[in-house]
């Protein structure tokens, strides 16, 4: 009896296995029929006509308004070095100070020269006050070429005088020039020659000692294309736009760090005469303010790449979810449900970029539902399951007219190029 209990026992195990089989596989085909029976779920939206400011963007650099290459007027040893590399420096402070030795002995010897002058100045008018006294007292007592000698006498000693004065304010004037001082205010240099060298001083081959570059405020000069250009001189004629000698065309800079930001505001100043022939470009410049943090240092540094952008025009432009534009070998299309839930492909005209939105200039219009999630459902000419965004029915009418839809929201935009 034991031996016929083991054996039916794994009989049925199997057969129970298999009932259970049969019943999951058939239970398991028939859930997924019916799931496969329903349609594909989209989420749609309306395109919106929204105020929109067009932005053409651009790459930039950096430059100082002043910029000035320290150099001594006086020849000599470096003294004394008197600033820290990189710091700023106000105009007037002391740099460099070159031996001031040689020159205090030159204002001496200047000095001593001056006052020599001087005493024979007093005795040439002494002998000429003499000689026309006597004149005067006895005629004929004394020649008239004497008194013509006094006369000359009195005329060369007063230059000399003269000149000796001169020659002590040059030799006082190189006596200064010992201290090298700032031209300009702004940020200094590294010192570009130790103290105990020559230098030299004074000539078109003088000795650079270091450069200072002003800091607040900068220029940003960066190369705009010949189309843009001639939108801005059509909006200036037809007076859309001020002119820009008047500083008032607005532009907008940013850094690496600030992402999609640009928040430092500066106005464009000048434009150069002539476009570039090799790149058919124009080179534009604008000056932005740069000062200095509590923390820190200055935000705009000489030499620095920077983004650049500048307002174009603004005005209603359709917008939609950039999501929801797909590209093929055709050109860029959008996903639109009809009025029976079926998908079709729609090509549009693209228009700008608005942060996660887009510009549609042609093929759509706000009483169209777009597909912006689950393109990969919508096949065209199948019927889906549409969802409206931000709707807490799962379905919507697409024959619904929202045409009247906008919003007065004022959105800045990238062109396109």
């Amino acid at each position: 009896m034991q031996v016929q209990r083991f054996q039916f026992q794994p009989l049925l195990c199997l057969t129970v296995s298999v009932v259970l089989s049969q019943t999951l596989f058939s239970t398991g085909c028939h859930q997924k029929s019916t799931k496969t029976q329903s349609n594909p779920p989209v989420t749609v939206a309306h395109p919106e006509m929204r105020d929109v400011t067009l932005y053409q963007y651009y790459t930039g650099r950096v430059e100082a308004v002043d910029s000035v290459d320290v150099r001594s007027r006086v020849s000599g040893y470096l003294d004394k070095i008197k600033f820290t590399s990189g710091s700023e420096v106000r105009a007037g402070d002391v740099l460099f100070i070159v031996d001031q030795r040689p020159f205090q002995t030159q204002v001496d010897q200047q000095r001593a020269t001056l006052d020599q002058a001087k005493a024979q100045q007093k005795l040439a008018h002494i002998q000429y006050r003499r000689d026309i006294g006597l004149q005067q007292k006895e005629p004929g007592a004394i020649a008239q070429v004497t008194i013509d000698k006094s006369t000359a006498n009195v005329g060369v000693q007063d230059a000399n005088v003269l000149a000796a004065q001169a020659q002590l304010e040059g030799a006082k004037l190189n006596l200064d020039y010992c201290s090298v001082t700032a031209p300009i205010t702004g940020v200094v240099s590294r010192n570009l020659v130790s103290i105990g060298n020559l230098i030299t001083g004074g000539n078109e081959q003088a000795t650079l000692l270091t450069t200072i570059v002003s800091a607040d405020p900068m220029y940003a000069y960066f190369n705009v294309d010949e189309h843009t250009i001639e939108q801005v001189e059509k909006a200036i004629r037809e007076g859309k736009r001020p002119p820009i000698e008047s500083k008032k065309i607005p532009v907008e800079l940013g850094l690496t760090v600030d992402q999609e930001k640009y928040p430092h505001k500066g106005y464009v100043d000048y434009n150069n005469n002539q476009f570039t022939s090799d790149t058919g470009t124009l080179q534009i410049r604008g000056i932005f303010p740069n000062p200095k943090p509590q923390k820190g240092h200055r935000i705009l540094i000489a030499g620095q790449f920077v983004k650049i952008r500048v307002p174009i025009s603004s005005g209603p432009q359709l917008l939609i979810s950039g999501k929801a534009v797909g590209q093929d070998i055709v050109g860029p299309y959008v996903v639109v449900i009809d009025g029976d839930g079926k998908a079709h492909y729609r090509y549009v005209q693209l228009g700008q970029k608005i942060e996660d939105m887009q510009v549609i200039n042609k093929g759509l219009a706000t009483t169209d539902w777009v597909v912006i999630d689950g393109q990969h459902n919508a096949r065209p000419g199948a019927a889906v399951d549409v969802h409206k965004q931000g709707a807490s029915t799962k379905t919507a009418d697409t024959t619904e007219d929202t045409s009247g839809t906008s919003k007065n929201s004022h959105t800045s935009a990238e062109t396109g190029n």
